[in-house]
């Protein structure tokens, strides 16, 4: 199902337990990140869990979101540059059971992410390399 502005529209929206105020778009075969900019910075947290998403790119500038959820996706390549632009406010990335499998995605995230304080790769080809959490 292809990310709409009316899609976003009629999604679930709500306050989290961590008092965030959250868009579920979970589990809707999302293809690709596309119209987000119609949330108008409304949102702390956004979860794409249990999508199709290949790639974690095409964010419109959205401060206020500090916790991305993409859990559960086949999710291969992230675009550092937009999210270092776009997604500044960024703390929490929950990446589990995704396909990244190159270091260098990992440091690029981090490098990108500067205010980042959680992450998790748990799942990822990428996670069974040895020592990869020194990156």
């Amino acid at each position: 199902m292809r990310l709409s502005a009316e899609l976003i529209g009629t999604s679930e929206q709500r306050t989290n337990p961590l008092g965030e105020r959250e868009l579920i778009l979970r589990g809707l075969a999302i293809p690709s990140i596309e119209h987000l900019a119609v949330t108008q910075n409304a949102f702390d947290a956004i979860d794409f869990t249990d999508n199709r998403l290949l790639r974690l790119d095409n964010f419109p500038r959205l401060h206020r979101l500090s916790t991305l959820n993409c859990m559960g996706n086949s999710i291969q390549a992230i675009d550092s540059d937009n999210l270092k632009k776009n997604l500044s406010n960024l703390t929490h990335l929950n990446l589990c059971n995704n396909n990244i499998s190159k270091l260098h995605e990992v440091v690029n995230l981090g490098k990108a992410c500067e205010k980042l304080e959680f992450l998790s790769l748990q799942g990822n080809p990428v996670a069974r390399r040895q020592h990869y959490r020194l990156y």
